[in-house]
């Protein structure tokens, strides 16, 4: 009983209200959540009754070397952190480690096949902790949302007269730029999230597009959901030219920004049933562009004539 009750005396229950679910943290008392979680003080829930739980992330310091576990090997390369990342499956659960850039230490994830309940083991003297941690509990709460019709996407979305436009595409096609561009000369939109927001299918059959703490290197981190109008694939062109896209195409156009993990069929089902669903009350396009001006104005004009 001594145990348990020193047990909750050093750990703080954090509930946040994200794209409509909850997720719950819970933090050692050593750990300083307004220095270290910033982003996510806007998701804030006062309330912890405040509705079912949907993701659990518990997070432990260790002031010893974290010990590697093993099982079957399913990627060992990330583009956030290369050949120090490693993923892992056994018969229970999966976990996912990150070695220190130095080789000095490991971050270690033990996460059920759901990623409904997840354990980061953290050593306390990580210089970078607000980075690394924030990236876990994205990759946990990212694959068990997809388990209740939401996906997160990495792309950049604009807020314009209340309702959201996501434009998608491989890294350094210019999202962001193309946002910003629609921040200058379209009036009333305002950027919603520039990296990673959450599109959510909700049960009157509406599609809605979150803000969520993660937002890139833009400090953008509203608690905003707004009705999504269109979702608009770029591609850097040497013109500027628009083309609606349907069925597989959109399809295709649109599943390479989802967040899931290949290796598991439930979860990755989810998202596809759940991204096909969307697809049939959104509108899809390709924007082959410039960065300019003319790209935003062709790109908004087709989409609100449409």
């Amino acid at each position: 009983m001594t145990d348990c009750i020193h047990q909750k005396e050093t750990q703080q229950h954090v509930r946040y209200s994200i794209a409509g679910l909850f997720l719950e943290v819970i933090f050692p008392n050593e750990l300083q959540r307004l220095e270290i979680l910033p982003s996510f003080e806007p998701f804030l829930v006062e309330d912890l009754q405040a509705g079912a739980c949907h993701c659990t992330v518990e997070i432990e310091f260790s002031t010893l070397p974290i010990e590697e576990e093993h099982g079957k090997l399913l990627s060992d390369v990330s583009v956030v952190w290369g050949e120090r990342f490693s993923f892992y499956e056994q018969a229970d659960c999966y976990i996912t480690t990150i070695r220190s850039e130095h080789e000095e230490g490991l971050w270690k994830m033990r996460s059920s096949k759901d990623f409904s309940r997840s354990t980061i083991q953290i050593l306390n003297d990580e210089t970078a902790i607000d980075y690394i941690l924030n990236w876990l509990i994205m990759v946990a709460f990212g694959q068990t949302s997809l388990l209740h019709h939401t996906v997160l996407i990495h792309a950049s979305v604009v807020d314009c007269k209340g309702a959201g436009y996501a434009f998608l595409g491989k890294s350094g096609t210019g999202k962001s730029t193309h946002s910003r561009l629609w921040l200058q000369h379209i009036q009333g939109a305002e950027l919603l999230n520039d990296d990673n927001p959450a599109i959510r299918l909700e049960r009157d059959g509406q599609v809605y597009v979150y803000g969520t703490p993660w937002s890139g290197k833009t400090p953008c981190y509203r608690n905003k959901r707004i009705p999504l109008r269109a979702l608009v694939r770029l591609k850097q062109a040497d013109h500027n030219r628009i083309s609606i896209q349907n069925g597989v195409h959109a399809l295709v156009g649109v599943l390479p920004s989802c967040t899931a993990i290949r290796w598991n069929k439930v979860l990755f089902n989810e998202m596809t049933n759940t991204v096909q669903e969307i697809l049939q009350k959104v509108q899809v396009a390709e924007l082959e562009c410039l960065p300019n001006k003319e790209a935003a104005l062709l790109c908004y004009n087709e989409i609100m004539n449409r």
